[in-house]
């Protein structure tokens, strides 16, 4: 539910780290149609961007040697645009966060860094040059969400609308805790929601990517066609439906359909 033409503050793009790309490829193109086309001079070696119909939606990273040494998972990591990573970065230290990842350049694509809340949930920010981001959000196969879940929502809240002025809605789920509406500019930009208790300790506070799909139980069961899993099934909820998908190297993303198109 990023606004589709990014401002500062929103989700912007989104990459997946990982350990086999001819793997990755294969899956992402049979699950959303997504086709590779590589990122020229990017310093990162064989970083390749997905495309959809011509337009940028995702990119796929290979995990390092140290990374995979270290048995660090596969994951997404998704990115929020701001005029000035250096300034935001700053300010993490003081209210509490941390800098697992200082800034640095990518070229002349942009300047990006990887921060941490005080709840433990790390994300990207980005600063653009060449490349602000994603060129489609919220149709099918797109980028339509970003959710951090954590076991201190509060601590995570303070620090984000300190850090990048979100404001914040809260909404009763009803029986479940509340959930925090991060806004820009009377937009809806991303969501914070308390760990489920039945989530195993074991499982750090994480932003969950959600990519838009038209039918959620046949994506679903297309992933598992591919060598993938689902670890939360189909489901529906108030304002739509969705289900947890891993794909096959354990990466996870939600798949989701809203109940109004965007």
């Amino acid at each position: 539910m990023t606004p589709s033409a990014p401002s500062p503050g929103t989700f912007t793009w989104t990459d997946l780290v990982s350990p086999d790309l001819d793997a990755s490829k294969a899956f992402y193109a049979g699950l959303f149609g997504w086709e590779p086309a590589s990122l020229p001079d990017h310093p990162a070696s064989d970083y390749t961007l997905f495309t959809l119909g011509g337009d940028r939606v995702a990119g796929l990273v290979p995990m390092s040697p140290g990374m995979k040494a270290q048995g660090v998972p596969s994951r997404w990591v998704s990115y929020v645009l701001v005029d000035d990573v250096d300034a935001v970065v700053a300010r993490v230290e003081a209210l509490g966060g941390a800098v697992p990842l200082p800034p640095m350049d990518v070229v002349d694509s942009g300047r990006m860094s990887m921060i941490q809340d005080p709840s433990g949930g790390s994300v990207s920010l980005w600063q653009a040059g060449t490349h602000v981001g994603a060129e489609r959000f919220h149709a099918p196969g797109c980028m339509t969400w970003n959710e951090l879940l954590t076991r201190d929502p509060d601590a995570a809240r303070d620090f984000f609308a300190e850090l990048l002025g979100w404001q914040f809605r809260t909404i009763d789920t009803g029986g479940r805790g509340t959930y925090e509406m991060a806004m820009v500019g009377g937009e809806r930009v991303a969501g914070i929601m308390a760990m489920p208790p039945e989530v195993p300790d074991a499982v750090p506070p994480h932003w969950d990517v959600y990519f838009a799909v038209d039918d959620v139980d046949a994506v679903a069961a297309r992933a598992r066609d591919l060598g993938g899993s689902v670890p939360v099934a189909p489901l529906t909820i108030p304002v739509g439906r969705l289900a947890l998908v891993a794909d096959p190297a354990g990466a996870t993303f939600t798949i989701y359909r809203a109940d109004e198109p965007r």
